[in-house]
C-alpha cells in the first residue's frame, strides 16, 4: 500500500503519509484505515503529508473518497491538515477533496509545508474557527464558497 498511518501522540494526531499513484482501492483502504484509527485511539486530528502523492484516481473516486469520509458522525469528525502534493494534477485532486470535504462539514485545510500545517492543527485558531474551506495555507470564511 502506498501509504503509512500512525499515531503522533506528541501532537494528538494521526500521521498519515500518502505517496506514489494510487488506485482506487489504496483510497479507500487510505480512508478506511484513518477512520478505524481515529475510532481506535480517540483521535479527531489528522496530519496527512500528500507531498510525493502524485493522483492516479480520477475525480469521480476522490468524491467517494470524500463521502466515505464525511459520512462519519460529527462527534468523531475532527480536522485535517493537508500538505500539498508537489504534482499540480495531484495538488487538484486533494484541493477537491479539501473544498468538498468542507462543504461536507468536514473542517480540512491545505498546506505548503508541515510547520504551517501543525501549527493550524495545533493552534487556537483551529480551536475556535467555523469549518471553512481553505487551500495552500489561507483560509475562505464559510461564506466564501469559491467554484
Amino acid at each position: 500500500m502506498p501509504f503509512e498511518i500512525k499515531e503522533l501522540r506528541e501532537l494528538a494526531a494521526i500521521d498519515a503519509r500518502l505517496w506514489g499513484r494510487v488506485s482506487t482501492a489504496d483510497l479507500r483502504s487510505f480512508a478506511a484505515a484513518m477512520i478505524d484509527l481515529g475510532r481506535a485511539s480517540g483521535l479527531r486530528r489528522a496530519l496527512v503529508d500528500c507531498r510525493n502523492y502524485l493522483g492516479g484516481a480520477g475525480f469521480r473516486e476522490v468524491l467517494s473518497l470524500t463521502r466515505d469520509v464525511t459520512q462519519r458522525p460529527l462527534a468523531e469528525r475532527g480536522r485535517e491538515a493537508i500538505i500539498t502534493p508537489t504534482d499540480p494534477y495531484a495538488a487538484a485532486d486533494v484541493t477537491f477533496y479539501v473544498h468538498t470535504a468542507n462543504s461536507l462539514g468536514t473542517m480540512a485545510r491545505m498546506f505548503a509545508t508541515r510547520e504551517a500545517a501543525v501549527g493550524w492543527l495545533t493552534g487556537a485558531e483551529a480551536e475556535s474557527r467555523p469549518a471553512a474551506s481553505g487551500v495552500a495555507g489561507q483560509s475562505v470564511s464559510s461564506g466564501e464558497r469559491r467554484g
